[in-house]
C-alpha cells in the first residue's frame, strides 16, 4: 500500500516561511495598488500607500503567522488523511485565521456573521489554496522522476573501483586474518546495500556512523598506517535521524583527496555535535594541491547539496573552505527528523 503524502505545507520550514511571507507581501502591495490606487492623491502618494499597506498588513501578517504555526503543529501531528482532506484543512485553516483575525480587530462575536467576515474568510480560503497548491506542485516537480533521477545519480558516487580495491584488500589480508578478512567482506556488503537502497531514507545517526567506521576499516587495510581518522562525536538526540549516505561520501571524499594523493599520514578529523536543534558535523582533511582534485571534490559536494536541498529545503546549509592546506567542511541540519515530501 503506498504510503499517503503529505501535502499540508510545513509550516515550520524556513524556505515554506520564505516563500510564503514574500508571496503575501508581494501580493499585498500588489493589492494595495490595484484596489486602493484611486484614493490617492498624487501629492501625498507615497505616505497614502504606505498607510494603505500597514493597513492591510495588519491584517493579513497575524493571520499568515497563525496559518503557518497550524500549518506546522498539524504536519507535526503527522496526519494521515486522504489527499482531499488533507487539501480541505489546508484551505480552510488560513480562511478561519484570517475570521478570527477580522473579528479580533473589529470587534463583535465570532459567531455572528457580516460582509467584512464573509471577504476575509474568502480571502484567506483563496490566500491558502493558491500557497498550498503552489507548494504541492513545487513538490512534486522533484518527485517521483526528477528526484528519483538525481539520487540515482548520486548513488553513483561510490566509485566502480572501490568494490574491486575492497576485494583486493581482503585477498590481501583472508590467509593471515580470515576474521578480519569476514569481517571488511560484511563492511563491503553493508556498504553496497545502503547504496542500492533508498538514500532518501532517513537512519538513526549511530547506523551512519557505523556505515563510516566500516568503510573507513576497509580504506585502512589498503592504504596502511598512512590513513588516521580521528573520531569526536559529542553528546546527541538519541533518536536523530539522518538521511542515508550522508556522512560516508564526505569521508571518501577525505580518503580519496586526501591519504590517496598524499605521500605521508593523511589525519582526518571527523567532529560531530547537537547544538540546540541543529546537527553540526565537520570534517577536516589535509588535501593536494592539484586543481583537478579540487574540481572533483566540489562535484561530489554539490551533489550532497543538492541532496540537502531536496530533503531539508534552506534549513540544511553546507559551508567548505581551504585552510593551511586542509579542506574544512561544515555541514548543519535539523534535529527534528522530516517526513517524506
Amino acid at each position: 500500500m503506498l504510503e499517503t503524502r503529505q501535502l499540508i505545507p510545513d509550516g515550520c520550514n524556513a524556505g515554506t516561511v520564505l516563500r510564503i511571507g514574500v508571496g503575501i507581501n508581494v501580493a499585498l502591495a500588489v493589492a494595495v495598488v490595484g484596489v486602493r490606487a484611486a484614493e490617492f492623491s498624487s501629492a501625498q502618494y507615497s505616505a497614502q500607500y504606505s498607510a494603505a499597506f500597514l493597513e492591510l498588513a495588519a491584517l493579513v501578517e497575524p493571520t499568515t503567522l497563525i496559518t503557518l504555526l497550524g500549518w506546522c503543529m498539524l504536519r507535526r501531528a503527522g496526519i494521515r488523511a486522504s489527499a482531499p482532506v488533507q487539501r480541505a484543512i489546508a484551505w480552510l485553516l488560513p480562511a478561519v485565521a484570517a475570521l478570527f483575525v477580522n473579528r479580533l480587530a473589529f470587534g463583535g462575536s465570532l459567531f455572528t456573521s457580516s460582509r467584512a467576515d464573509i471577504l476575509a474568510a474568502g480571502l484567506g480560503l483563496l490566500g491558502g489554496a493558491a500557497a498550498q497548491h503552489y507548494l504541492e506542485l513545487r513538490a512534486r516537480a522533484f518527485s517521483p522522476a526528477i528526484d528519483e533521477a538525481k539520487f540515482q545519480a548520486l548513488q553513483s558516487r561510490i566509485r566502480p573501483h572501490f568494490f574491486f580495491n575492497s576485494l583486493n584488500a581482503v585477498l590481501s589480508v583472508i590467509r593471515e586474518d580470515p576474521l578480519r578478512a569476514e569481517r571488511m567482506l560484511e563492511s563491503v556488503a553493508e556498504l553496497f546495500r545502503a547504496v542500492m537502497g533508498d538514500v532518501k531514507q532517513l537512519v538513526p545517526l549511530e547506523h551512519e556512523l557505523d556505515l563510516c567506521r566500516r568503510y573507513v576499516e576497509i580504506e585502512q587495510t589498503r592504504l596502511g598506517e598512512r590513513l588516521h581518522v580521528e573520531w569526536n562525536i559529542g553528546a546527541v538526540h538519541p533518536r536523530m535521524r539522518v538521511p542515508q549516505l550522508l556522512l560516508q561520501p564526505i569521508i571518501e571524499n577525505a580518503v580519496r583527496y586526501g591519504a590517496e594523493r598524499l605521500a605521508g599520514q593523511c589525519n582526518i578529523e571527523v567532529r560531530i555535535r547537537q547544538q540546540g536543534f541543529k546537527l553540526e558535523i565537520y570534517v577536516s582533511n589535509p588535501i593536494a594541491r592539484e586543481p583537478v582534485q579540487r574540481e572533483g571534490n566540489q562535484i561530489g559536494l554539490n551533489n550532497i547539496r543538492g541532496r540537502l536541498a531536496l530533503i531539508y529545503d534552506l534549513e540544511a546549509s553546507l559551508e567548505t573552505k581551504v585552510r593551511r592546506e586542509r579542506f574544512e567542511l561544515r555541514l548543519t541540519i535539523p534535529v527534528e527528523s522530516k517526513t517524506g515530501a
